[in-house]
């Protein structure tokens, strides 16, 4: 064999190994889908499990896709968490529920309305771990002795993720009063940058309701978003569970007809909550005048994220009970990347033909 005949023998044969699968064209239908991303970055109840996630949801009026990538971002819940992905597909139309693995290639298949989650393997979902409690008498409960809501237009601008945005401040102070008199002040304040809302961004969301109603019968009002996050109120709802009345509660978290001053869609909302004062204050606890009411642990009897509460507390770790004055009680922030209509093939909202079914409900 020749030496030029040899090397053309050779490059052919590297060439072939290195040529790459040729993938297969996705042949399925194209339809129009609202598409909506969005970051969140929690600070946690006292530094309780501080996290971030970044989800992605894809939706028509009879199918979701849901997409998050979630992790830890402290000491303990960055070694317990790390950093999960998920995907989860629900098709109204076919009643089931799919929960795909990307990491592992394996799926769960179940009716519509969920799984039965195994007590065995709590979910890293962030809000899936009980945040602590306020500290408070046993019996006691507070109610609202007076509000004081105020949202100021500032009248400063900028592009966030491309959307022209407009900002609202907001300082939502609430008096709680035990039956002792004693009285404990919440501060809530949030920077809030609205975009006006577009006919685009009208069709996203009123394909998202669309979903919501064929799930649920529920329609919610997505073209006046809840001002305040979702996720930020079970927080703060689960915090006072024990301090407030469920209508107490309610009252406490309905900010009322203030909010029709907040024009537009909210693609960056930041918030910090504080509590100060002795409203029912446990009997070995003594708050000092200008510090922030500190929080328990939740009880450590049971599971793994509950056992690890104790080590928290009694290792003092950036995840413990923070002892700084100018810490917020919690911090949250929640920022829109993306909202918007794209054709996209049905593909997207079944299970891939390689992944291996491991449970079926």
């Amino acid at each position: 064999m020749s030496r030029n005949l040899l090397c053309i023998v050779v490059l052919v044969t590297i060439a072939g190994c290195t040529t790459k699968p040729v993938e297969v064209a996705d042949t399925t239908p194209l339809h129009p889908t609202a598409v909506i991303e969005r970051q969140v970055i929690n600070n946690g109840i006292k530094g309780f499990f501080p996290s971030e996630s970044t989800d992605r949801h894809y939706v028509r009026t009879d199918m979701r896709r849901d997409e998050s990538i979630f992790k830890g971002t402290g000491t303990f819940s960055g070694y317990l968490i790390g950093t999960r992905t998920e995907t989860k597909i629900s098709r109204i139309d076919r009643d089931l529920q799919w929960t795909l693995n990307p990491d592992k290639g394996e799926y769960t298949e179940c009716p519509l309305r969920g799984c039965v989650e195994p007590s065995q393997h709590p979910s890293a979902k962030q809000g899936d771990a009980k945040p602590p409690e306020a500290q408070h008498e046993s019996g006691c409960t507070m109610s609202i002795a007076r509000t004081n809501f105020t949202v100021k237009a500032t009248g400063q601008k900028k592009s966030i993720n491309g959307f022209d945005t407009d900002e609202y401040q907001i300082a939502w102070i609430v008096t709680l009063r035990d039956k002792a008199a004693r009285n404990t002040t919440s501060t809530l304040d949030m920077d809030i940058w609205t975009t006006p809302m577009t006919q685009s961004m009208r069709e996203t969301l009123s394909m998202e309701e669309s979903y919501a109603r064929a799930l649920s019968g529920a329609v919610a009002d997505t073209n006046k978003p809840q001002i305040l996050p979702s996720e930020a109120t079970k927080l703060i709802s689960a915090y006072l569970a024990n301090s407030l009345s469920a209508s107490a509660r309610n009252a406490f978290l309905d900010a009322g007809k203030q909010m029709e001053k907040i024009k537009g869609y909210p693609i960056s909302t930041h918030l910090a909550w504080n509590m100060e004062g002795n409203a029912c204050a446990a009997k070995d606890a003594k708050p000092t005048e200008g510090s922030t009411s500190r929080s328990s642990p939740p009880d450590s009897s049971g599971g793994l994220v509950s056992g690890l509460v104790g080590m928290f507390a009694k290792k003092k770790t950036d995840e413990a009970v923070k002892e700084s004055e100018g810490e917020p009680l919690l911090s949250f922030t929640l920022e829109v990347k993306s909202i918007r209509i794209e054709p996209l093939h049905d593909s997207i909202f079944t299970v891939p033909k390689d992944y291996r079914l491991i449970s079926r409900q």
